[in-house]
């Protein structure tokens, strides 16, 4: 029994936290679906990321569970060593695709924000043009307006 102490801890561990995971994706999600600012490119945007983020804290709940089925003292991995193998390769095959899921929603999130970071540069030049015209209108209406009263002093 004390040899699945640690399997019970982690597998608990790895389902609580997915579920905690959900619970935000979830918030996260109800919140981009109600929020009246938001395009419809990134609407999109947060759905597959919503879709990408719940298949990856799902699979975190089950690899939880996996690893308390599979530490049971019941488990017949003695008989069947070749089963072992089979169990705990999948577990491990289900990781490799949480962790590739995981790395593919950091890259489409570098991927807008980058696009997001570059359209804001762009208003921001296009704004900081706008002031410069409008700096350089007002100082030559003011040199129209003060080039009639130099000439009158004269």
């Amino acid at each position: 029994m004390t040899d699945t102490i640690p399997g019970i801890i982690v597998g608990a561990f790895l389902v609580l936290f997915g579920a905690g995971l959900i619970q935000l994706h979830r918030t996260s999600w109800f919140n981009h679906q109600h929020d009246a600012d938001i395009s419809d490119n990134d609407l999109k945007f947060f759905a597959k990321q919503y879709r990408r983020r719940m298949q990856t804290s799902s699979l975190l709940i089950l690899i939880g569970f996996l690893i308390v089925i599979g530490d049971a003292p019941y488990m017949p991995w003695k008989t069947y060593p070749a089963l072992f193998g089979v169990y705990w390769g999948g577990i491990l095959l289900i990781a490799f695709w949480v962790i590739l899921s995981a790395m593919g929603d950091m890259s489409a999130s570098r991927v807008r924000s980058t696009a997001m970071i570059a359209r804001i540069q762009d208003q921001q030049r296009l704004l900081e043009k706008q002031i410069m015209d409008l700096k350089n209108k007002k100082q030559n209406s003011d040199e129209k307006q003060s080039s009639p009263e130099e000439e009158q002093k004269q």
